[in-house]
């Protein structure tokens, strides 16, 4: 995997952010902060009726191309069946990559997946432990 996102964030059903993960690549203060305000922003674009329409590609039309902002690509998906919302941002250079973002993407559903089922992961704090050690290992 060539491209590496810059930030993951994960937000339930209740738009509130389960995570906000920034790799290692943008890992300052400000950085940080941009993240977070970016993922608030998408939340705007999940709302939007603009969004059941709009994609990027033919093959994965469930990932948006939500905005570009600050350097950043943003882009956006839904699992409607628990209302789970993935947003990821990439460096604006690698946006052209779209087989690479949908395997990000399918990464990131794997991980929240394997997390959310297992067994001893009672708490939403340990699955926020458990999304921040996996996606350590996997984009880091």
């Amino acid at each position: 995997m060539t491209v590496v996102p810059s930030f993951i964030s994960l937000i339930d059903h209740t738009n509130k952010p389960l995570i906000v993960f920034v790799t290692k690549n943008d890992i300052k203060i400000n950085s940080s902060l941009k993240f977070n305000i970016l993922s608030n922003m998408a939340l705007d674009y999940f709302e939007s009726s603009i969004f059941d329409w709009m994609s990027i590609n033919q093959n994965s039309p469930e990932i948006k191309s939500l905005f570009q902002m600050e350097g950043t690509s943003v882009y956006g998906k839904l699992i409607k069946q628990t209302s789970l919302k993935i947003i990821i941002g990439f460096p604006v250079k690698h946006t052209s990559i779209e087989n690479e973002v949908t395997e990000i993407f399918h990464s990131v559903s794997r991980i929240y997946v394997q997390c959310k089922c297992n067994p001893f992961v009672e708490t939403e704090r340990d699955l926020i432990t458990q999304l921040d050690k996996k996606f350590n290992e996997k984009f880091n």
